[in-house]
């Protein structure tokens, strides 16, 4: 009875409300001819009408519709979007913002923006979004399969075991490495970057319990043979082959430097000779008259592999020279080259015993890592994914429920 009756008060206001209105606006003072108007008569602007006290809300004024003609006439809204609420990404119900990570991307292009160019700047910032984006996009599709999984209170019960650890462990190590005292210099901090220190703790748990959600999706204790392991060290038996490589000083004069080939000949026999006959320190020679690439740290090479360099006269020297021996003088692309080989290593196989050990996790990361995609598969399969940076007019699923029509 108190609801009809609510409702039938409302209705009667609402009809003397309309009756009010309706005799204001359309029934002029001035009277027409018999022979009815010769001109159109258009009604007068209707003034504010008064509402009485009693009615809901009070005493006010009935402000009336705008003329058509004056729409064009009223204030153009210039709100601007808030920073960082563009949705970049929709995986299923879940949308991904860009504040959720824009601020990693600033605090990137503030390392480096001193080579980045100026004009540069924004198209280098939208090109690590889309870059940073499919993380994320892994990141909610694993969730979005934890919470099919977890019930509502163990879940909430999770969310707060992570922001304890959050706010006793993790804050800290932040606010360390922002160079700053305390947690509000930190949000200030994370701020200006376009995030907070809110924003950093969601993710932080959302990151976290991804990473365990995904420990528990794949095997780790699965055996791995020893008929496995050999097999697996044949077949990338490559990869336990070492090719002989040596470490070498060379003194090098160019022609480019001299108005002949013999003439830079002539120069780099003086120099091996200050060595040879005078006694001079190999890295001083090299420093005093040699061009090549590491004159200036004595020319010293660093370690170089058989089969690595373009001059084969070279290459043979490297190998066959007895070491601490000076080369003759040898020819190369763009000089003369005298060279001393400091050590030497053979050619050498790592034999099975001593790589058992690596190949055992090599196999167990490898196959954790294929579980891991087909995990993976399998969610894009179940969940739609849309992002700002696909084609065709930025509807492009990027996977698609079983059986969506392309």
């Amino acid at each position: 009875m108190h609801y009809r009756r609510f409702v039938y008060r409302i209705s009667a206001a609402l009809l003397a409300f309309t009756v009010i209105l309706t005799s204001r606006q359309f029934c002029p003072a001035q009277s027409w001819p018999s022979g009815g108007p010769t001109q159109p008569i258009h009604p007068e602007r209707p003034s504010h009408v008064s509402r009485p006290p009693s009615w809901p809300g009070g005493e006010g004024e009935y402000a009336p519709r705008t003329p058509p003609e004056e729409m064009d006439r009223r204030p153009k809204n210039n709100l601007q979007p808030c920073p960082g609420a563009r949705m970049i990404a929709r995986v299923g119900s879940e949308a991904i913002f860009e504040s959720e990570i824009i601020g990693d991307v600033n605090q990137l292009i503030e390392k480096h923006k001193d080579k980045i160019p100026a004009g540069q700047l924004e198209a280098q910032r939208e090109l690590l979004i889309q870059q940073k984006l499919k993380g994320y996009i892994e990141s909610k599709l694993i969730l979005l399969d934890a919470k099919r999984t977890i019930p509502a209170e163990g879940w909430t019960r999770v969310q707060e075991q992570l922001e304890k650890e959050f706010e006793e462990r993790q804050l800290e190590k932040m606010i360390e490495s922002a160079g700053v005292s305390n947690r509000h210099e930190l949000d200030r901090k994370l701020r200006s970057f376009g995030t907070s220190l809110e924003q950093e703790k969601r993710s932080f748990c959302d990151r976290v319990l991804a990473q365990q959600w995904i420990q528990q999706q794949i095997k780790r204790d699965e055996e791995i043979t020893i008929d496995r392991m050999i097999g697996y060290y044949h077949e990338h038996i490559e990869e336990y082959t070492h090719p002989a490589r040596a470490r070498w000083e060379e003194l090098m004069v160019g022609f480019a430097d001299h108005p002949s080939k013999e003439a830079a000949r002539d120069a780099l026999a003086r120099l091996g000779n200050q060595v040879l006959l005078g006694g001079m320190p190999f890295a001083e020679a090299a420093k005093r008259g040699s061009d090549g690439p590491t004159a200036s740290e004595g020319g010293v090479r660093s370690w170089t592999t058989k089969g690595s360099l373009v001059c084969k006269e070279l290459e043979k020297a490297l190998f066959s020279l007895p070491i601490g021996q000076l080369s003759p003088i040898i020819e190369g692309p763009a000089g003369w080259h005298i060279v001393r080989v400091i050590e030497r290593e053979e050619q050498r196989v790592t034999p099975f015993r001593d790589a058992q050990v690596e190949i055992r996790e090599k196999i167990n990361r490898r196959r954790m890592e294929k579980q891991f995609k087909e995990y993976m598969a399998k969610l894009e399969a179940q969940t739609p994914v849309w992002t700002i940076f696909d084609e065709a007019d930025n509807r492009t699923m990027i996977s698609r429920r079983p059986g969506q029509i392309n």
